[in-house]
C-alpha cells in the first residue's frame, strides 16, 4: 500500500497548514523485500515529509530549527538522487538534484547567520569592548533580518513549489528504473561508494587545509544520510554505533567550517551594503570575533583528524 504521509503533509503545507513545529527526519520506511526503486521512492517521500512539514512551519514564522531542518531535507535529498540515480544510471534524476541544491543555497545566507548570532558571535571580550561588540551583533541583526526575507521567499515562491510538486510525483510514480532487483546488493554498492568518496576526501585532507577539510566533512555526511536511509536492512544496534561515531566526526570538522562562516560573515558585513559602511567599532569588533576563531583553528583540525583516523578503522556495518 501506498504511504499515505507525503501526499497529505504536502497538500497541507501547499494551502498553509501543517506543523507548528520542526520536523526532524525519520528511519526511512523501507524493507528487504523492496525492490530497489521502491526503497528509492521510500527515501523521496520521507525527504518529502519533513521538506514541506518544515516549510510550513516557516511560513506561520520564523523558526531557527525549522529553517535548519529544511535544509537537512533538501540534503537528503540531494543524497538519495545522487546515489540512487548513479546506481540506477538515470541520468535525469540530476536536474531534480540540481534544483534542490539552488534552493538549499537560496537559505543559505539566513543559516549561517542564525548561527553566527545565535552560537558564534559570544567570545571573550573586554569590558571596553561592549558597545563595539552590541553595534556589531546590531549590524549582523539587520543582516540576518534581510537573509531570513530572501528565505521565505524562497519556500512561498513558485520554484519551490514546482520542486515540491515534482518530487512528489517521482515518489508516487511507478516508473522502472533499476537495472539489479536485489536491494541487498544495491544497498551495499550505495554505501561502498560513499565510504570510497569519503576515504579518497580523507587522504587530501592530511594537508590540513580548510577546503580538503570541507570536503571530507561534506563526504562524511552524505555517507551517514546514505546510512540511515538503508538502516532498516542491516542491524540496529551496529548501525547505531557506526552512525554515532560518524556523527561525533562530523562535529569536530563542523567546528572548522564555522570558523570559515565566521570569515564569510565578517567579509560581507565590511562590504558597504545598501548605502551603510560598517563602523571602525563594528571593525574593531569584527577583528576580534574573527581573530579569536582564527587562533584556535590548528588545534580544532588536529584534534579533527586525530578522530578521522580513529574513524578510519571502524567496521563498516554493511560489510
Amino acid at each position: 500500500m501506498d504511504d499515505p504521509r507525503p501526499a497529505s503533509i504536502h497538500s497541507l503545507a501547499r494551502h498553509g497548514l501543517g506543523p507548528a513545529q520542526p520536523v526532524k527526519a525519520r528511519p526511512t520506511r523501507i524493507n528487504r523485500t523492496m525492490r530497489p526503486e521502491d526503497a528509492f521512492r521510500a527515501s523521496l517521500s520521507d525527504c518529502l515529509v519533513q521538506m514541506t512539514a518544515n516549510a510550513a512551519t516557516l511560513r506561520a514564522g520564523r523558526s531557527v530549527e525549522g529553517l535548519h531542518q529544511l535544509r537537512v531535507a533538501l540534503r537528503r535529498l540531494e543524497v538519495a538522487l545522487k546515489g540512487f540515480g548513479e546506481e540506477f544510471r538515470q541520468e535525469w534524476l540530476g536536474d531534480l538534484r540540481s534544483r534542490a541544491k539552488i534552493l538549499s543555497s537560496r537559505l543559505g545566507p539566513a543559516r549561517d547567520l542564525d548561527v553566527f548570532i545565535t552560537q558564534l558571535l559570544d567570545v571573550p571580550a573586554e569590558e571596553g569592548d561592549r558597545e563595539a561588540f552590541a553595534n556589531l551583533r546590531l549590524r549582523m541583526e539587520e543582516m540576518r533580518d534581510k537573509a531570513w526575507k530572501q528565505a521565505v521567499d524562497c519556500i512561498t515562491g513558485t520554484d519551490f513549489a514546482l520542486f515540491v510538486d515534482d518530487v512528489a510525483a517521482l515518489a508516487h510514480s511507478r516508473l522502472p528504473m533499476a537495472p539489479d532487483t536485489r536491494l541487498n546488493r544495491v544497498a551495499a554498492r550505495l554505501l561502498d561508494r560513499q565510504q570510497k568518496r569519503a576515504v579518497k576526501r580523507g587522504r587530501k585532507a592530511r594537508s590540513g587545509e580548510e577546503g580538503d577539510l570541507h570536503r571530507l566533512r561534506i563526504a562524511l555526511k552524505k555517507l551517514r544520510y546514505t546510512a540511515e536511509f538503508l538502516s532498516p536492512l542491516y542491524s540496529k544496534e551496529k548501525v547505531r554505533r557506526y552512525v554515532k561515531k560518524l556523527r561525533g566526526l562530523q562535529e569536530q570538522l563542523g567546528a572548522i567550517n564555522d570558523i570559515a562562516h565566521v570569515r564569510a560573515s565578517m567579509t560581507t558585513m565590511l562590504r558597504e551594503t545598501d548605502g551603510k559602511r560598517a563602523s571602525p567599532g563594528e571593525r574593531y569588533a569584527a577583528g576580534l570575533v574573527a581573530g579569536w576563531y582564527r587562533a584556535r583553528r590548528p588545534l580544532i583540525a588536529k584534534k579533527a583528524l586525530k578522530r578521522w583516523r580513529k574513524f578510519r578503522k571502524v567496521t563498516p556495518f554493511w560489510v
